[in-house]
């Protein structure tokens, strides 16, 4: 009985906001979207259970509302964001759950130097599979450059010096070398 406009807020209000807590805190698998968006599609375009409807669009083209859609929540990259706020939160505050995570999993490292071990657990997991699309859209203030790969980190520009530079990075000794010893010496401190 509802109106697809009143269909539209309860998708967005109700459907897409019950995963939220455990999108914010784990990766959701691929087949679990898949399923919530079969349930929000199924919802907006069948009037009851007994009456087949057909899908006159594809589910994807609904969500984005710059592209001509309606503006329903991609629930993927909600996830994506939500795990994202977690490592700028990591990198940029001090706080309990900071410091346990950096005394278990970064040491002495920075958050770019570290990769998911096969005992990390799941939402450590989440984190390290959500940091290359987030580092590749943030950028790093250089400060003292102790925790900034020279090569690898954008801190110089719009992306990596690898990726401005791939001869140079291709033939250089230490790839992944910090900021601050590169530039601790005149001539700077690389070797090729």
């Amino acid at each position: 009985m509802l109106s697809a406009g009143g269909k539209l807020v309860l998708i967005n209000s109700v459907l897409s906001s019950l995963p939220l807590f455990m999108f914010l805190f784990f990766e959701v698998p691929r087949e679990v979207l898949k399923k919530l968006d079969f349930y929000r599609s199924r919802f907006f375009w069948q009037s009851s259970e007994d009456k087949k409807k057909y899908r006159f669009t594809k589910w994807c083209p609904l969500c984005s509302k710059d592209q001509g859609g309606l503006g329903i929540l991609n629930l993927d990259a909600q996830n994506k964001c939500l795990l994202s706020k977690w490592l700028f939160k990591l990198i940029n505050e001090q706080g309990v759950w900071q410091t346990l995570l950096r005394r278990k999993y970064l040491r002495s490292k920075s958050l770019t130097q570290v990769e998911y071990l096969s005992g990390d657990s799941h939402f450590w997991s989440g984190l390290m599979r959500v940091k290359p699309e987030f580092l590749r859209w943030g950028k790093f203030k250089l400060g003292n450059g102790s925790l900034i790969r020279f090569w690898e980190d954008t801190w110089l520009g719009n992306e990596p010096l690898k990726n401005q530079y791939p001869a140079l990075y291709n033939i250089v000794r230490k790839k992944s070398a910090l900021v601050s010893s590169v530039l601790s010496s005149i001539p700077l401190n690389v070797s090729f």
